[in-house]
């Protein structure tokens, strides 16, 4: 599958790439591995980094004129009266990945298509004129400035540089000779600036751009120092290593698991490793898609200071969205927050993750925390750029987060954040089940499957007005035999977080009985968690073996970038290290030092063939 996609890329670029298809080594019969691609996350970062720039759109500078020569330009593409400027020029806007085991850059979840390919080939062309802007691009001073023959000198060796650092090793035998062909085909067809732009397109078109390992020198399947390099440096920071990585791989210093501990535990004192790290918990429990959910205005209009209806039926309803828009972003940061303060600022632990009752409310989620939530002298407000749809038209707007305590009572970790609790709900009520399962599958690594078909039907209705409890009701539907062997667990998980509207606001009562939130679940391994609510089953999961083994076992895959059986071999090692403790960086670190990740490991797919 992957092998169509490189085969595809080879193509993208015109004669860089037939030349690079000429060049490619064909795979052996035994090697039948497929390669792993930069994600759309990735690519991005490493593109910023290549060129350096900052990542943040607004900070770059304006797209070159050559860039309109050869590339056409994105336009706005979000509302419709009174459409915004065109997009910033960086980050790429590309297609998501199908991802596997709930992550993207995992191998078996990459599959190709003629659109993929197709955006691979416009964000080559926009960004390869961007060299010409790039601080970091030219080896010489002053190079629009200079001489003709000075000028073309000095952009042949900046790209060969480039290329090297953008394959993230050293040129291999006739690829420098292919580029340098290359180059000089189009400098002699098109003006100097037009020539660099294309080169350095092709070069972000090539397979060994954009597949992060490829075949090379290997010692009984480990792994070469440039391939080490690479796969701990996405691993890490979402992103290719910097000046130190490299030179660490050129000195052997990455043959070692102590190099690679000293080189790990750089990169995680380092920024980068922050927002990476806060990607991969993203992707852990979806919180991501809080930007999608869709309260309903008829059950939450009230509590934001709107009527829970329309005056006629004709009307549009432009307040809600615009209170939704805000609300979505502000869950979505607060999460972020959370989880970079309870890794890399608190305790560092599983337990705090899990249990801590720090975090940030903006203007617009106040209502949902209430005022058990208690400003926190001790650290400063948060502002993040925000855009947004609201009637139509898109809009860009700061938001601010303040910091707070959270009342230890009704708050205890991720689990308890109103972005986990609301992609967990329907538009009026909690989802007990859509909770449950999350928990069970993404906390537990518990195969759930899928639900029996038409068992929608069955569900209570998502309305105001119910008779009975939310539990009541769903206990009931789920109540017959064909359904109970699945939601014997379930539910209880579901059930423990039901002092939590659909909003992720903590209710004392459920259409005016007082609510039911404990239980018992059973895990595989002889585990029984009992629990009052979700707090206390916060602390239960928190301390639980098959959750931190679930951690780390996500971890790992994530790490190796390949769906990784739970028995595989040399997986239990770092389990039991993580049981022991529960540092997240001590995680990482025993990880990335372990043989797991210091093997190339075709029976994972983790090795690519170039």
């Amino acid at each position: 599958m992957n092998l169509d996609l490189r085969m595809l890329l080879l193509f993208c670029a015109a004669g860089f790439a037939q030349a690079a298809a000429a060049a490619a080594p064909e795979p052996a019969e035994t090697d039948q591995a497929a390669p792993l691609a930069m994600t759309p996350t990735e690519y991005n970062n490493t593109v910023a980094d290549l060129l350096g720039f900052p990542r943040d759109g607004e900070q770059w500078p304006k797209r070159p004129p050559v860039a309109d020569r050869i590339s056409p330009r994105r336009a706005a593409s979000k509302g419709v009266f009174s459409p915004p400027p065109p997009p910033d020029p960086w980050p790429w806007p590309f297609p998501a990945e199908p991802g596997a085991d709930g992550f993207e850059g995992i191998a078996q979840g990459q599959s190709p298509s003629s659109y993929q390919v197709e955006e691979l080939h416009l964000a080559g062309m926009h960004f390869g004129s961007f060299a010409l802007l790039s601080p970091t691009f030219f080896d010489c001073s002053g190079w629009s400035d200079q001489p003709a023959a000075e000028r073309e000198a000095c952009a042949s060796t900046s790209i060969l540089r480039f290329a090297e650092r953008a394959y993230r090793r050293p040129l291999r035998d006739g690829e420098r000779a292919r580029i340098e062909a290359f180059w000089r085909e189009q400098i002699a067809t098109e003006p100097i600036d037009e020539a660099v732009a294309l080169t350095v397109a092709g070069i972000l078109q090539a397979p060994a751009f954009h597949f992060k390992l490829e075949p090379g020198a290997s010692d009984a399947g480990k792994l070469d120092p440039w391939q080490l390099a690479t796969r701990l440096s996405y691993f890490l920071w979402d992103t290719m290593p910097d000046d130190a990585l490299f030179r660490a791989a050129g000195a052997g210093e990455l043959e070692t698991a102590e190099g690679i501990e000293r080189q790990a535990r750089r990169m995680l004192d380092d920024a980068k490793a922050r927002s990476a790290i806060v990607h991969f918990h993203h992707q852990w429990l979806g919180t991501d898609q809080v930007l999608l959910i869709a309260p309903a205005r008829r059950a939450f209009g009230p509590r934001f200071g709107l009527r829970p209806h329309l005056r006629t039926a004709r009307d549009d309803d432009t307040k809600w969205p615009a209170i939704l828009g805000p609300i979505r972003h502000s869950m979505k940061v607060e999460t972020e927050l959370f989880v970079e303060e309870a890794i890399f600022d608190r305790a560092g632990t599983f337990t705090e993750l899990m249990t801590g009752n720090h975090g940030y409310m903006s203007r617009g989620t106040t209502p949902i925390y209430g005022a058990t939530a208690s400003p926190d002298e001790g650290r400063a407000a948060v502002t993040r750029q925000i855009e947004y749809v609201t009637a139509s038209i898109g809009r860009k707007k700061p938001l601010t987060l303040d910091p707070v305590v959270l009342d230890p009572a009704q708050r205890a970790g991720v689990l308890t954040l109103p972005s986990v609790l609301a992609i967990g709900a329907y538009a009026v009520q909690p989802g007990p089940i859509p909770r449950g399962v999350r928990i069970l599958e993404r906390v537990a690594c518990m195969e759930m499957g899928d639900p029996i078909e038409g068992v929608e039907s069955a569900l209570p209705p998502d309305a105001l007005g119910v008779e009975s409890t939310n539990r009541e009701r769903t206990a009931a539907a789920t109540k017959p035999g064909e359904c109970n062997s699945c939601h014997r667990r379930i539910n209880p998980a579901g059930f423990a977080f039901e002092h939590y509207d659909a909003m992720g606001a903590w209710r004392a009562e459920d259409n005016g009985q007082p609510v039911d939130a404990s239980g018992s679940l059973r895990l595989p391994g002889a585990e029984v968690l009992t629990f009052a609510d979700g707090v206390d089953f916060a602390h239960e999961l928190a301390g639980s073996r098959r959750v931190r083994d679930c951690y780390a076992l996500h971890w790992t895959r994530y790490a190796l970038g390949s769906h990784l059986d739970r028995n595989a071999p040399g997986l239990e090692p770092i389990q039991e290290h993580f049981r022991k403790n529960d540092s997240v960086r001590e995680l990482l670190v025993n990880i990335a030092t372990s043989d797991l990740f210091r093997t190339r490991g075709p029976e994972l797919g983790l090795r690519g063939d170039g």
